[in-house]
């Protein structure tokens, strides 16, 4: 179990600093750096509901505001389009562009995986 908590960890930190080189950087590296965190700390033994609920409120911030963008995405019947590069990086973030729904599709999923496996830390610490 140690080495799940500590590849998870790994991974989220990984993630973190993939997201050093977003345009909106300092929400995403606290998620994932925090959620990187908490799995770390399990992986010690160690759990904090303090810092695990914060991550899990902050991420759960995070997916309530790119669902709609998950939505446009699943009714766009275009499924590989997660997997493509943007057109136009900047169009991703001028909030006009009718593909931004990709990058917050993204986005979403990789705050699911987070809240997934924060919620598991907390209800099995409970």
């Amino acid at each position: 179990m140690k080495l799940w908590n500590f590849g998870a960890a790994a991974l989220f930190l990984v993630i973190a600093t993939l997201q050093l080189n977003d345009l909106d950087p300092v929400y995403w590296v606290l998620v994932y750096s925090g959620t990187a965190m908490v799995a770390f700390g399990q992986g010690l033994g160690r759990h904090s509901k303090f810092w695990t609920g914060a991550c899990i409120g902050a991420v759960a911030t995070g997916i309530i505001s790119t669902a709609p963008a998950f939505g446009d995405y699943l009714t766009s019947e275009n499924f590989s389009s997660i997997f493509s590069e943007p057109e136009n990086l900047s169009s991703i973030f001028s909030g006009m562009a009718s593909g931004d729904y990709i990058e917050n599709s993204r986005e979403f999923l990789g705050l699911v995986l987070a809240f997934i496996l924060l919620t598991t830390y907390s209800i099995k610490n409970s």
